[in-house]
């Protein structure tokens, strides 16, 4: 079985979409925000681990991820696994997502309950995934 190809434009140095299932936005130097719309294909985490190694590049020492579930659809466990990684990664300091709808509760407590860092929160709202980003 071959892996679909999946589309990745850069809209900038900093900003990327994937397909039509994920933007990727690097807002400042340590916040890496990422959109998750529709489901989760291993084709799509892939092609979000490659722009986030990228925008490792150009990020200060450690990243924060804030991610909007609001419009995520099904994970694959592959996907999952690639999200397991990232988070782990050696580069990332925290990860905050946050989204109203049920299927997003579902897929956020489902990575962090897999995570080995107790890096990972879940919020409401984008204003209190940010907050807690932004504390030392």
């Amino acid at each position: 079985m071959s892996e679909a190809i999946i589309k990745i434009k850069k809209v900038s140095d900093y900003e990327y979409l994937i397909a039509e299932n994920i933007t990727t936005l690097l807002i400042d130097q340590n916040i890496i925000r990422v959109t998750a719309i529709g489901e989760q294909t291993l084709e799509v985490a892939n092609a979000q681990r490659e722009i986030n190694y990228k925008l490792f590049e150009f990020a200060g020492e450690k990243i924060n991820f804030l991610i909007d579930l609001n419009r995520c659809g099904k994970n694959s466990p592959e996907a999952r696994q690639i999200w397991k990684e990232l988070s782990e990664n050696e580069k990332t300091d925290k990860v905050a997502t946050f989204g109203l709808h049920p299927v997003a509760r579902v897929i956020a407590s489902f990575v962090i309950g897999i995570s080995q860092k107790n890096n990972q929160r879940f919020f409401k709202t984008e204003e209190e995934a940010i907050n807690w980003l932004l504390e030392k």
